[in-house]
C-alpha cells in the first residue's frame, strides 16, 4: 500500500507535541519576562537611591549645616537652612521623595516604610565642644523586594551650638 499523505492519528500526534513545545517556550519566556523586570526595577530603585544619596550629601557636605525648620507640606518635611544663605527642601510622601528640584517618584509597588529626622548632641559622650550630628532615615521598600532597603539612611555632623530648633 503507497501512503500519500498523513492519517488521522499522525495528525493529532503531531499537533499534540507542537502544542506541548509552545506551551513550554511561553512558560519559559514568561519566567524570562518576570526576571528582565524585576531586575529592572532593582535597577532604577537603586540608581534613585543614588541619585538622592549624592545630590544630599553634595548640599550637606558643600554647606556647613545652620539649622533646619520643620515645614508643613506633609508629614515628613524639613527645611534646612546653610551657612551661605541657601535652602533645601526635604518632602516625604507616600508617593514621592523631593529634596530641592529633585523629585523621586515611586513606581511598581514602591513605598516608605519608615522615617525619621533626628538631632544628636555629642559634646557630653565625647568631651569635645559643640559636636552633634543630624541623622536621617529614610526606608523606602518594594514589594518585589521585600527585605531590601532602597531609603536614604545618611549621618552629618554638625556644630550643635548653631542649630537652632
Amino acid at each position: 500500500m503507497n501512503k500519500k499523505g498523513f492519517t488521522l492519528i499522525e495528525l493529532i500526534t503531531t499537533f499534540a507535541l507542537a502544542s506541548v513545545l509552545i506551551i513550554i517556550l511561553m512558560n519559559i519566556i514568561v519566567v524570562i519576562k518576570n526576571i528582565y523586570t524585576k531586575n529592572d526595577i532593582r535597577g532604577e530603585l537603586l540608581l534613585e537611591q543614588s541619585n538622592l544619596s549624592n545630590l544630599m550629601n553634595k548640599k550637606f557636605d558643600k554647606d556647613f549645616l545652620n539649622s533646619y525648620l520643620s515645614c508643613s507640606d506633609s508629614d515628613f518635611c524639613y527645611t534646612f537652612y546653610f551657612v551661605d544663605g541657601s535652602s533645601s527642601k526635604l518632602v516625604v510622601d507616600d508617593e514621592y521623595i523631593k529634596f530641592d528640584n529633585y523629585v523621586y517618584n515611586f513606581k511598581r509597588g514602591t513605598s516608605v516604610e519608615t522615617y525619621s529626622l533626628e538631632l544628636f548632641d555629642t559634646q557630653e559622650l565625647s568631651g569635645s565642644e559643640n559636636n552633634g550630628f543630624l541623622v536621617i532615615n529614610i526606608s523606602i521598600i518594594n514589594k518585589f523586594y521585600p527585605n531590601d532597603d532602597f531609603g536614604i539612611n545618611m549621618v552629618y555632623r554638625y556644630n550643635f551650638n548653631e542649630i537652632t530648633l
